[in-house]
């Protein structure tokens, strides 16, 4: 299975980097909290999903 990768905000290393998608829901709606890790320092948050019309403005 491949990995997934968002450049999210990390609150640890206070810079946007490559997060890798941990947990995702069964039904993945941008409501439901995601499971994220910075591939930088390792630090596991759970973030709400994008939302799909604004994928562009992040």
């Amino acid at each position: 299975m491949e990995k997934e990768i968002e450049y999210r905000w990390c609150t640890y290393c206070m810079i946007k980097t490559k997060q890798e998608i941990v947990f995702l829901p069964k039904i993945p709606t941008y409501k439901r909290r995601r499971k994220y890790k910075c591939t930088i320092c390792g630090k596991m948050t759970w973030l709400q999903g994008r939302r799909p019309s604004a994928e562009s403005v992040y």
